[in-house]
């Protein structure tokens, strides 16, 4: 039995939306942030969805430039916006500097603590702890960002914020990227679902001035993916027969486990179910082989089938559990709008 297509499933800990009021201390006087799920399209080339293949010698510091393209705007001193008008819309992107923060030790502790300090002390009701996800940056230096959704005061709409640090030689050098929609027209809450995707390019065009220290070293380390995961998913449709009143649900749900060992063996279990008028089907599949990180992608050669994900993160999540984030191939476009519907976040297991 083939994987049935990935349906919707509850990713609570990636889309956090936040009803309050107030101003955000990064964003500035009349701006409302709302930091959401910030992941950035890159290009689909041979070593992932993140970067372009890295320059500079591996493992070596080189500094830190952060060089914001022309269709940026100056708002303010550490402050740029891009703004696309379609009709009545106007779509922007913002990018805010903050200053930077002394080693590179713990960067997911001091995206927390930063996520704390700019966002949960203004904003009543932020959450407190965050997402960690990761990837690269231009020149191949890695990232580390998280993300949350908020509506700005002066908006009816949701926007987009990331907060973003920068592994640069001896510190972290952070970020803030702010994407709005703006429509008050009739049928534009429909249309804000997929402005991200539009503000999208030019945030990547942001990333191609971002550069960091040192540059080749993987994504994640090893011990990082060692370990039993477990992802499952689902979603459901009843129909209505609109003459005669009968009515007929279908419903597809699986589950996949992996277990990543120390010595790079693995092992896959996948388990399906899909019903259709009452009735339901089930299989499952499983593989054995051996797994590899390859700058940001998971590269599992197995007996059955060979696989490839783009690691979107790894680390401990907000619940306090070991987390693994993946994207398969061919899904390896970041959008927000492919994000919501391709990712794959696996949960630690003890069974």
């Amino acid at each position: 039995m083939q994987q049935p297509p990935p349906g919707r499933s509850n990713k609570t800990l990636l889309w956090v939306l936040l009803g309050v009021g107030g101003l955000c201390a990064v964003c500035g006087a009349g701006t409302v942030a709302l930091f959401g799920l910030g992941v950035i399209a890159g290009a689909t080339d041979v070593m992932g969805a993140g970067t372009a293949s890295p320059s500079g010698t591996p493992g070596v510091a080189g500094g830190f430039s952060f060089t914001v393209p022309a269709s940026f705007a100056v708002v303010s001193e550490g402050r740029w916006r891009f703004e696309k008008l379609d009709g009545d819309a106007r779509h922007t992107a913002e990018v805010i500097k903050l200053a930077a923060i002394p080693g590179i030790d713990q960067p997911q502790d001091k995206l927390t603590q930063l996520w704390n300090q700019t966002i949960v002390r203004d904003w009543p009701g932020a959450p407190t702890r965050v997402l960690p996800l990761r990837r690269f940056v231009n020149n191949g230096a890695r990232a580390y960002f998280t993300s949350a959704s908020l509506k700005a005061a002066n908006n009816k709409h949701p926007s987009l914020v990331s907060l973003y640090l920068v592994e640069a030689d001896d510190r972290l050098e952070p970020f803030v990227v702010l994407q709005e929609y703006f429509d008050d027209s009739v049928g534009a809450v429909m249309m804000a679902k997929g402005s991200f995707d539009e503000t999208q390019p030019a945030v990547e065009e942001l990333m191609k001035g971002v550069e960091g220290s040192p540059v080749g070293l993987p994504l994640v380390s090893d011990d990082e993916i060692a370990g039993a995961w477990k992802y499952g998913t689902g979603s459901h449709a009843q129909y209505v027969n609109v003459i005669t009143g009968s009515t007929s649900f279908s419903a597809v749900s699986y589950t996949v486990k992996y277990d990543f060992e120390a010595n790079h063996d693995f092992s896959y279990d996948f388990v399906g179910a899909n019903t259709q008028h009452g009735n339901t089907q089930f299989g499952g599949e499983k593989d054995t082989g051996t797994w590899r990180v390859q700058h940001d992608l998971l590269v599992l050669d197995g007996a059955a089938h060979d696989r490839r994900y783009f690691i979107v993160g790894a680390g401990v999540g907000p619940e306090g559990k070991r987390l693994l984030y993946l994207l398969p191939e061919p899904h390896w476009s970041l959008s927000p709008g492919a994000i919501a519907f391709h990712g794959e976040l696996y949960e630690a297991r003890e069974d």
